[in-house]
């Protein structure tokens, strides 16, 4: 009987190139797995700020700039947006006379893209609330404070506006945050103050109204003076002109162009051979012949010094004119709504 004898097996090997493909395979399933926590996308606008888990905690020498930051899955990255932003308040303030007054703001900031890491390790990202707004409501009070309503109702609104961004900027020195600007929206005072600043203005529009009167009647009285003397002069220089012929004849002119006219009339004539038509009168050849008026020498008639003149009411020109501080009893406080 003839055994059979199986043929030996051959055991299954690897090439290089299978362990190459699955060696790459096993790395794409863990990158893709850990992607998340080890690829962060930085948008723009926005800086990252690494924190190391194992190697010193956070990163305050540098940032990630916009694009792809690669870190450990262990560390951490914070994002900041550096772009321009606006925080709108209210403040309420206390004048220099002890009056509220109410602004409304907008501070215009924006963290130090640089500076990223320290904000990040000093502050954090609460930034806004722990040191844009109360830093912001302290420059404003401290500003405000140093009005009062009358004086910041008639103040420039750019210029508190500059004075207060001023004030921010030293107070929040070295806490990496830049106060680009801030803009004053809307200043309200009491509404006592408003309606007492309010007749104050318009008492003083009605003031300056009476003063341009003033200055247009004298106006007119050198208009009139002048207008006088030209007149006087005027007959001074035609009187010795105006014969009896030469009416007599200027008469009859106008009476034949008076019958000329297509119009409806009654032309009456004088009744002598001297005389002139009724119409112009019928005694001018009459009249006693008189002197020729002299003319007028315009420096012999000057107008009165009227800031000479005796005042119409002395008592009140005698006394002085105090003004009372805003918020004492006073009705010369001004108030209002100042819009930018």
């Amino acid at each position: 009987m003839s055994q059979i004898v199986n043929p030996p097996r051959r055991r299954f090997r690897l090439r290089p190139l299978d362990h190459a493909i699955i060696a790459g395979l096993a790395i794409g399933v863990v990158l893709l797995l850990l992607w998340p926590t080890m690829f962060v996308t930085i948008g723009s606008g926005r800086v990252g700020v690494l924190f190391r888990l194992f190697g010193g905690g956070t990163e305050t020498r540098s940032v990630f700039h916009e694009g792809v930051a690669m870190k450990w899955p262990w560390d951490g990255i914070e994002i900041y947006d550096t772009r321009t932003q606006a925080q709108n308040l209210q403040v309420k303030a206390l004048g220099v006379n002890g009056l509220v007054i109410t602004v409304d703001v907008t501070v215009l900031f924006r963290p130090i893209a640089e500076e990223a890491g320290m904000l990040h390790q000093e502050i954090g990202p609460d930034y806004i609330n722990r040191v844009v707004v109360p830093n912001s409501v302290e420059a404003v009070r401290k500003i405000i404070g140093q009005y009062d309503p009358h004086s910041i109702y008639t103040s420039d609104t750019f210029k508190l506006a500059h004075e207060i961004i001023s004030e921010l900027k030293l107070s929040t020195r070295g806490l990496h945050v830049d106060f680009v600007d801030l803009i004053v929206r809307e200043i309200m005072l009491p509404e006592t103050v408003n309606k007492a600043i309010n007749e104050k203005l318009t008492q003083e529009q009605v003031a300056q109204a009476y003063e341009y009167r003033i200055l247009q009647a004298k106006r007119d009285a050198e208009r009139k003076r002048i207008e006088a003397i030209g007149i006087q002069t005027f007959y001074a220089i035609v009187a010795n002109a105006l014969t009896p012929q030469l009416l007599t004849w200027r008469g009859i002119e106008a009476t034949v162009d008076i019958a000329k006219s297509p119009n409806t009339k009654v032309v009456i004539v004088g009744g002598g051979e001297d005389q002139l038509p009724l119409i112009l009168g019928s005694d001018i050849t009459q009249q006693p012949a008189l002197p020729a008026p002299t003319a007028t020498d315009p420096q012999g008639n000057p107008l009165p010094d009227f800031d000479k003149l005796p005042s119409l009411f002395p008592e009140a020109a005698i006394a002085p004119h105090v003004d009372k501080p805003v918020g004492s009893g006073s009705t010369q406080s001004q108030g209002g709504t100042a819009a930018p």
